[in-house]
């Protein structure tokens, strides 16, 4: 009964309302309804977000947990950084990718001090024993710096960028110099456009990056006098080949130049067979050989006759006449003086 009379009396106060403020109330419980829309979607928001979250925390520390399982690095980074290495830049890209796959990366490369956390100190030491194992003891003293404290990744991560990548602007001047009067010589192509890509690399690290444009040109003005007719060639192609496909021709004809190097003429004559050579024919060794065997024999036609004297040097190549020359003793080799 006393609903009925409270509901009578609100749409007795409704009906009196004039119609500008039944345009406002209708504007009032729209804002109200929309506000609260509003608020159901932020609450649903902050639900997922703490879902995925939780999602985002779990997955991270099942990552951790297999990082801190791997006994040996150099499995993921087979590089190992010396003082005089030149692999710098293939040994970070290694070592990043490493740390991405495990969600660690932000431990190198950002500066928020982080320490009063079990957690991340826990997976800090990780990261330390992988830099331990990648680099030699030797460069390990230089980069690590006892004066801030207990080393961190991050520490040691800056002292390796110092040593590597410090005094940028000298080191890239006297390595350009060298990239752009470096010739082939007496290299193979494939060893000469190695070490061209490798000074590229390493101009890229010093912040002083070489377009693939400028690295062809570069082939092609150091090659030596044997591909001479192939830069001129490359020269004219369009569109202008990337440097891929520039080592890539070199090599195909630098192997057809060894193998018709191989073939030639020339190369056939010297690996042919010789046939012997006869040696030379000697009359006084046969009239030796005779006097010898008189004397062993006794008188000039007595006693036992002495053995049987080798036969001519050029039998092998001369047939033998049929009747001997007059004066011609063939047991002894010579002729008999009249």
């Amino acid at each position: 009964m006393v609903d009925d009379v409270a509901r009578l009396t609100l749409e007795q106060r409704v009906a009196a309302f004039t119609p500008e403020e039944r345009r406002e109330a209708a504007r009032q419980e729209a804002a109200r309804l929309e506000a609260e829309r509003l608020e159901q979607e932020r609450r649903d928001a902050n639900a997922r977000a703490l879902v995925v979250a939780g999602e985002v925390a779990a997955a991270t520390a099942a990552l951790h947990a297999q990082a801190a399982a791997i006994l040996n690095i150099k499995s993921l980074v087979p590089i190992v950084l010396d003082f005089t290495s030149p692999h710098f830049n293939r040994w970070c890209g290694l070592f990043l990718n490493t740390l991405e796959r495990y969600a660690l990366a932000d431990d190198v490369l950002s500066d928020d001090d982080r320490s009063d956390n079990a957690s991340w100190k826990r997976m800090d030491c990780t990261i330390l024993s992988w830099l331990y194992g990648t680099i030699t003891p030797e460069l390990l003293e230089v980069v690590m710096n006892r004066e801030e404290g207990p080393p961190t990744a991050r520490i040691v991560w800056l002292g390796l960028e110092q040593q590597f990548i410090g005094n940028k602007e000298t080191r890239a001047l006297l390595l350009d110099a060298e990239f752009r009067t470096f010739v082939q010589g007496s290299l193979s192509i494939s060893d000469y456009c190695h070490h061209l890509k490798s000074m590229a690399d390493q101009l890229a690290d010093l912040g002083e990056p070489v377009r693939d444009r400028t690295l062809v040109l570069n082939v092609l003005r150091g090659l030596n006098d044997r591909f001479a007719y192939m830069g001129a060639l490359i020269q004219r192609q369009r569109p202008f080949p990337t440097f891929a496909e520039v080592k890539s021709d070199l090599c195909l004809d630098e192997i057809n130049m060894n193998a018709k190097k191989g073939h030639s003429p020339q190369a056939l004559a010297a690996s042919a067979p010789r046939a012997p050579t006869p040696p030379p024919y000697n009359p006084a060794a046969g009239a030796n050989i005779g006097r010898k065997q008189t004397r062993r024999g006794g008188k000039k036609n007595g006693g036992a006759p002495g053995p049987t004297p080798p036969s001519a040097p050029w039998a092998g190549f001369l047939s033998r006449p049929t009747t001997a020359p007059p004066g011609w003793q063939p047991a002894f080799g010579t002729f008999q003086a009249y």
